[in-house]
């Protein structure tokens, strides 16, 4: 559902909420500084008029020290001022940053399906900077800095009504023309937004498109910085017209003998306080045109479903058989990916799965994973709907290494143990069964991978993959293509696990190595979704002729 612009206002102020007595304290700020403020005109139209013109030295001093300590004083106000800002707006960050990190953590798996990480991230990060941006001067102190143009304007009319009028005749002008700007910049930050989106959902799969994209964004960027540029040429122009009209209209009031050299002087500080809190009240809605859309979309992707983890009412998972009866699953209506399968794993046992691709063999994994509901059927553990356990603690049953593993860019220690505080004993036990011991005494467990595993070879990563999952010591395993590139040694390696670490672990793979099919208790072979065969190797390759054909085409490759 769409979020209105009234809707992500609220949103917006309401992220300032938790912090009403600080803005109290600013706003006693804002108010010293503004009766503060207030004098120094009038004490510049002093120092000009009976200083200057005068004659009078002793006076011109005296009120430039006033000046100078009012100065200091407005200053200090605004250290305490910025330093409260600063805190409330890196506090907006970091509640933001936490609570989309938790959500990305809970949300259900089909919202990445369409999705990549650099996409996802890249529309958190880039909302986050914007709605925090509610907590910029510009933006947070609007309604505050209207004390300063209250005085202003008090200043003004003080000095002389007629020149009042004329500055006062300044903000419908200006409000039209910021109202042009913000509309414009809108429309332009809404197509940035969704060219965004575009560039980086295109980024792993349609290179070919990327160039074309990326200059789409970029010139949007370029037309919303350029807009910004007119935004505040336009607004130095108009400041600089109306301080020219003083000058020319005052001129003319002090060759009448109407007003002072220095009541003109004062006057133009004083409209300076009504003109630099009217740019910023009407440049609200300019900022906010920039604001709003990345409210309504962090927002609805807050608003994505997330995981049901039965923390409260779930049950706790024991260890047993993992049994699938009568399940079907589709990604989309009418078109399903498994049909009635029914397979049980025995607490202990091994079982290799195998099918060419699109067979349904990574979605059965998925289900197992609880990363998908079955659309039919059940999964059960220990006789009990996996659904209704805990989902936290059923997960940390099951140990997955799959094909494409991902690496951190921290040392391999913190890679296997996930920064979980693990005996070097135990983890060098893991690197040992992992066949990982021979890299480690070459480089050493603080050795620090990459990004992503970039400082190693795709063997490596697979065996850190392993010693992750080692380390677990959970009573499941699953191998997700995790075997399809490795070298005979690593398949020796794993075919020697099954017989001593994983002995007593139910280990499900999803292999079409010979060597390692031969140690399975059971083969389930699927095709189109569908099991189409059960049993040991050998009883397999005599009777399934799909099988036989299966094998073959993977000795060839």
């Amino acid at each position: 559902m769409k979020m209105s612009n009234k809707e992500a206002v609220r949103k917006l102020l309401g992220l300032l909420k938790d912090y009403k007595k600080v803005i109290v304290l600013v706003i006693v700020c804002l108010l010293i500084s503004t009766g503060l403020n207030m004098c120094i005109p009038l004490l510049s139209k002093g120092i000009m008029d009976d200083g200057f013109i005068g004659g009078d030295k002793e006076l011109l001093i005296k009120q430039v020290v006033c000046s100078l300590i009012i100065y200091i004083i407005i200053a200090m106000i605004d250290v305490v001022k910025e330093k409260k800002r600063v805190d409330i707006a890196a506090n907006i960050q970091y509640c933001l940053s936490e609570q989309s990190f938790k959500h990305l953590m809970r949300i259900k798996t089909d919202y990445f399906s369409n999705k990549n990480y650099a996409e996802i991230l890249n529309n958190i990060n880039m909302d986050i900077g914007n709605m925090t941006s509610i907590a910029d001067d510009g933006v947070f102190f609007v309604v505050t800095q209207a004390f300063s143009m209250m005085g202003g304007i008090i200043g003004l009319f003080i000095l002389d009504y007629r020149m009042t009028l004329m500055v006062l005749f300044f903000i419908p002008v200006k409000a039209v023309i910021m109202k042009c700007f913000a509309k414009k910049r809108k429309r332009i930050m809404d197509e940035f937004i969704a060219e965004s989106e575009k560039l980086f959902g295109i980024l792993e799969n349609k290179k070919n498109e990327f160039a074309d994209r990326q200059l789409s964004v970029i010139n949007r960027q370029k037309k919303l910085n350029m807009l910004t540029q007119w935004n505040n040429i336009t607004d130095n122009v108009m400041v600089h017209l109306l301080t020219s009209f003083i000058y020319i209209v005052g001129a003319n009031l002090v060759f009448d003998m109407q007003l002072s050299v220095g009541s003109v002087f004062a006057f133009i500080t004083y409209s300076t306080y009504v003109t630099g809190p009217i740019s910023a009240i009407l440049n609200i809605g300019y900022l906010l045109s920039g604001i709003i859309p990345s409210t309504k979309r962090y927002y609805e992707f807050m608003a994505l479903e997330e995981e049901n983890g039965n923390e409260e009412n779930g049950i706790k998972p024991c260890f047993g058989k993992l049994e699938l009866q009568n399940v079907s699953f589709a990604y989309e209506k009418d078109k399903m990916v498994l049909r009635n399968v029914n397979v049980a794993f025995a607490k202990g046992s091994k079982t290799a799965l195998i099918g060419r691709n699109g067979s349904g063999k990574s979605t059965l994994i998925g289900l197992l994973l609880q990363l998908y509901q079955p659309t039919n059927g059940s999964i059960t553990l220990s006789g009990t709907d996996i659904s209704e356990m805990v989902l936290k603690d059923y997960r940390n049953l099951v140990s997955v290494v799959s094909q494409d593993v991902y690496m951190f860019n921290t040392s391999i220690r913190n890679n296997i143990c996930m920064y979980k505080e693990i005996d070097d004993k135990i983890v060098m036990e893991v690197c040992e069964n992992s066949g990982l011991s021979d890299f480690i005494s070459e480089v050493s467990l603080d050795y620090v991978v990459g990004q992503n595993g970039a400082m190693l070879s795709g063997g490596q990563k697979q065996k850190i993959a392993l010693a992750r999952a080692l380390v677990q010591n959970s009573p499941i395993v699953i191998f997700d293509e995790a075997t399809s590139n490795t070298d005979v040694y690593s398949e020796q390696q794993i075919n020697g696990l099954l017989h001593t670490k994983l002995k007593e672990k139910t280990v499900i793979i999803i292999t079409h190595k010979q060597e390692i099919l031969r140690e399975a208790d059971q083969i389930i072979l699927l095709k189109d979704g569908i099991v189409i065969g059960t049993g040991r190797y050998d009883d397999l390759i005599k009777s399934n002729v799909d099988f036989k054909d299966m094998i073959n085409m993977a000795e060839r490759y």
